[in-house]
């Protein structure tokens, strides 16, 4: 059952209420299980809350900009809170590695398809 790009869009807009906030990962997740969350610097690493864009056609995208100190980062992750809270997933990120304290926007794309 073919979805039209409104129903698309709609699911795509959906997966706002169900992640709310951005990790960063420094081990790649395996299975259900995440990775290892970063942690220190200063200013000090911390979950983001996720900012979407307008959807269409079952398009949208998500993005954060974090805090990091020098470490290297390879994925990010969803959650539904800022603290604990409940894993929903993980997206790869191009490897980012400074060699001290920086930032990292990170922009994720959402995207609903059906045939």
């Amino acid at each position: 059952m073919p979805l039209i790009d409104t129903e698309k869009t709609a699911l795509a807009d959906y997966v706002e209420t169900r992640i709310t906030h951005l990790a960063l990962f420094t081990t790649v997740p395996s299975g259900n299980s995440p990775g290892t969350e970063a942690t220190g610097g200063s200013p000090a690493y911390a979950r983001k809350a996720a900012t979407f864009s307008n959807g269409a056609a079952g398009v949208t995208s998500c993005s954060a900009t974090f805090d990091v100190p020098a470490g290297t980062y390879v994925a990010v992750g969803f959650y539904d809170a800022s603290t604990a809270g409940n894993y929903r997933g993980w997206a790869d990120i191009t490897d980012f590695a400074p060699a001290g304290q920086d930032t990292l926007t990170v922009t994720v794309p959402v995207t609903v398809t059906s045939s």
